[in-house]
């Protein structure tokens, strides 16, 4: 089998239900791409063809409103779970569209109070209000509010921020305030090794550090066809795609934690290259510990800057602009780890 396609390691795993979730996304991914290996599958595993078949339209469908909710409400059975992974594995839009569903649904979800009926326009009220005394008071009160409310707003972020921080484990708690009160210009020690990257046409993993030990290389189309070869941090090649039509590869091996790797992708006479390095075992069990602590979004990115996980720092960080549009940690942070990527 050639050496892009899954192997029959992963081929069990994915039978018995017991990959990795972001490995599974990436077999999904392949699997929607990929008849030489559904079938191999299908072989194996005693799965139905017309299931494997629905995992390759599934690529073409995008996720709907309904797919959302239901993923959101946890209703949706195992195959339909994987339908999902199998799309968003393939399609960024969607699964940026997915977590922004999960971070929204429930003010969507809350019930709306219908207010009372009125006796009176609410126009006649206020005309009648505003000649009385009263009228001159609340307005210097609602100048006051004006005045203080920003301050106030700052202050609630502010403390949001140290709660989420203090909610960590003891074991990055540190490090997370560090990021978030340090200087704009540090560089995380996980970086050393990883400059900057500027060619926008590559789009992950680029200069920093990933937690898929399989990932999922992806980049922008420059050109018909290409060619993508991995090699490891003796510049020894250990991996190198077939022709691809299309702008992403899944690496089709177990990559080493700790290490560091180069992906190199050729078109039309163009070479681009790019480096990451996989999370270490040590840093893989504090971002388990704090996914477990439920710490919100800001302490999770500034974790996760910490750690060189810059993709899924700027996710999170992304996620808290949304979720405080107000705090200027959120927009510091986000705009930091986008200097940190080099973009």
């Amino acid at each position: 089998m050639a050496t892009n396609h899954i192997n029959r390691a992963q081929m069990v795993q994915y039978r018995n239900r017991t990959l990795a979730p972001q490995e599974l996304v990436a077999v999904d991914g392949h699997l929607g791409q990929c008849q030489e290996c559904r079938d191999e599958l299908s072989a194996l595993a005693g799965i139905s063809a017309a299931t494997i078949e629905a995992v390759r339209e599934a690529r073409f469908e995008h996720i709907t409103y309904e797919q959302m909710d239901a993923w959101f409400e946890n209703e949706l059975d195992q195959s339909e779970r994987e339908l999902v992974l199998s799309h968003i594995g393939l399609c960024a839009p969607c699964a940026r569209q997915l977590k922004a569903y999960e971070a929204y649904a429930p003010a969507m979800s809350a019930p709306v109070i219908a207010p009372a009926q009125p006796v009176v326009s609410f126009g006649e009220k206020l005309r009648a209000w505003l000649w009385t005394p009263r009228a001159a008071m609340v307005a210097a009160a609602v100048a006051v509010v004006a005045i203080l409310a920003p301050m106030m707003s700052r202050d609630s972020n502010k403390a949001l921020t140290m709660a989420q921080l203090e909610a960590l484990p003891d074991s990055v708690r540190t490090s997370a305030k560090e990021v978030i009160n340090g200087d704009a210009s540090a560089r995380p020690e996980a970086l050393a090794g990883l400059t900057p990257n500027h060619d926008a046409s590559l789009q992950y993993p680029v200069s920093e550090v990933v937690e898929e030990r399989q990932p999922i290389l992806r980049w922008s189309a420059f050109g018909p066809s290409y060619s993508v070869t991995l090699f490891d941090a003796s510049g020894q090649e250990i991996a190198r795609s077939g022709i691809l039509n299309s702008t992403h590869w899944l690496v089709p091996l177990q990559l080493a934690r700790g290490e560091q790797y180069t992906w190199e992708i050729d078109a039309n006479g163009q070479t681009r290259r790019a480096s990451f390095r996989v999370l270490d075992m040590s840093g893989e069990g504090k971002l388990s510990e704090v996914r477990s602590s439920g710490a919100g979004a800001l302490a999770m990115g500034a974790v996760a800057e910490n750690m060189g996980l810059l993709s899924l720092a700027q996710e999170e960080f992304e996620t808290a602009t949304r979720q405080q549009p107000q705090s200027r940690d959120a927009a510091k942070m986000l705009e930091h780890v986008n200097e940190l990527r080099g973009r």
